[in-house]
């Protein structure tokens, strides 16, 4: 057996590990380890090295994780792949934890809790090679390779940045537009299992739970692989190299872009537009764009533009100009209107909302107080927004006077 690393050899580049693979001093690893691990909890007899190393493992991109993903193991590759866990076990369980390390029952979770994506291999230390080597090729044929693996919601900034504390809100916490709420995850369900469904834009007043929806969809369909990412409009002219990113991963990528709108048909415009359809670059079988937007036609639109050859210099071929403005929503296979509730629909939304919260008013003074509320919100109108803040509002504290 080799005493080095081959196809896990980008972990060699780990300044803890190479501590390892050279055993270093014990003082020289719990140096390298104590910062690392600053902000984790180790449960006492845990190995502070190899609960570093777990996640450094599950996101190596390499020959192995990439294979495993296309579903292409073999039987020598999971065999010389056993072989370097091995390996890397032996290099692990020679150190030895200061006592130091551990944190007090008293703080929290252990360290399987705060990463539950690694909990079933929080004892790698302690498994037979061969069969964790089988474990961890079926990981990345689910999850995927390289960091990718180790998280279900990213933002993009022109690299993925891993989003660990997201909003957990659910299909239930939504109150209403059940028809919308049907539309949307039947769509996805069907983009999750099986890898098809329509581009979707979601458009309507605000406040109307339009990006509530998208998030609330995503968490319900967590367990069926469906990843989500957050794409900032002034990052859509990177759009091609996220998509790079994401295609040869095994899993399904909702990229959701919120309240997107255009001043003109600038470059941004146009890259989003032919993404949508007829581009070299096109959307893979696992990625697939949701929009919320006020606006149904997505760019603005002035008068002039309808005006034509009215006025000196206009453009003899107004109408195709026209067109060309109004066509990048027509790209959305599934568009979703979100219209603003009527007063009884409010009213509804917050009587559910206050009872969900334990407010206790009599249902004649919370109506009456609800439609006062919704006066002074001028801009929100009677939406859920507004039924949202009103009962928040209930729940606040009063300030002493």
């Amino acid at each position: 057996m080799s005493n080095t690393l081959v196809l896990l050899e980008p972990l060699l580049k780990d300044e803890v590990l190479l501590a390892l693979h050279f055993w270093e001093q014990e003082a020289r690893v719990s140096l390298l380890l104590a910062p690392r691990l600053a902000d984790v909890t180790l449960r006492p007899g845990e190995n502070a090295a190899a609960v570093y190393l777990l996640p450094k493992i599950l996101a190596c991109d390499g020959f192995f994780s990439r294979r495993a993903a296309a579903g292409r193991l073999t039987e020598p590759l999971l065999q010389a792949m056993a072989a370097e866990i091995q390996l890397l076990q032996n290099w692990v369980s020679a150190y030895q934890t200061p006592e130091w390390m551990y944190s007090p029952a008293e703080l929290g979770p252990d360290s399987a809790e705060q990463a539950p994506e690694l909990a079933e291999f929080a004892d790698w230390l302690n498994r037979p090679a061969a069969e964790l080597a089988v474990a961890w090729g079926e990981f990345h044929r689910r999850k995927g390779f390289g960091p990718l693996a180790l998280h279900r919601v990213w933002r993009w900034e022109g690299r993925l940045l891993p989003v660990t504390q997201y909003d957990s809100i659910c299909l239930d916490d939504l109150v209403g537009y059940q028809s919308q709420k049907d539309e949307v995850l039947a769509n996805l369900r069907l983009f999750a299992r099986e890898g098809r469904g329509n581009n979707m834009l979601l458009y309507g007043a605000r406040g109307t739970g339009k990006s509530s929806l998208v998030k609330a969809a995503a968490n319900a369909l967590a367990a069926e692989g469906l990843c989500l990412v957050e794409l900032p409009l002034e990052q859509m002219t990177s759009l091609p190299q996220l998509l790079a990113l994401l295609q040869p991963q095994p899993r399904r990528y909702l990229l959701f872009v919120d309240d997107l709108s255009f001043e003109r048909a600038d470059q941004t415009y146009k890259i989003t537009k032919a993404v949508l359809e007829g581009s070299v670059t096109t959307l893979g079988g696992n990625v697939l764009i949701c929009a919320t937007s006020n606006r149904r036609h997505l760019i603005v639109e002035n008068w002039q533009d309808r005006e034509g050859t009215e006025h000196l210099g206009g453009e003899v071929r107004a109408s195709d100009s026209m067109s060309e403005k109004l066509s990048l929503a027509d790209r959305f296979g599934l568009t979703v209107l979100f219209s603003v509730p009527r007063q009884e629909e409010y009213l509804q939304i917050v009587q559910a909302l206050a009872q969900a919260d334990g407010v206790s008013l009599p249902e004649a003074e919370l109506r009456r107080r609800a439609l006062q509320w919704a006066m002074w919100q001028k801009h929100n109108g009677q939406s859920g927004r507004t039924a949202r803040q009103f009962v928040n509002s209930l729940s606040a504290p009063e300030v002493p006077r």
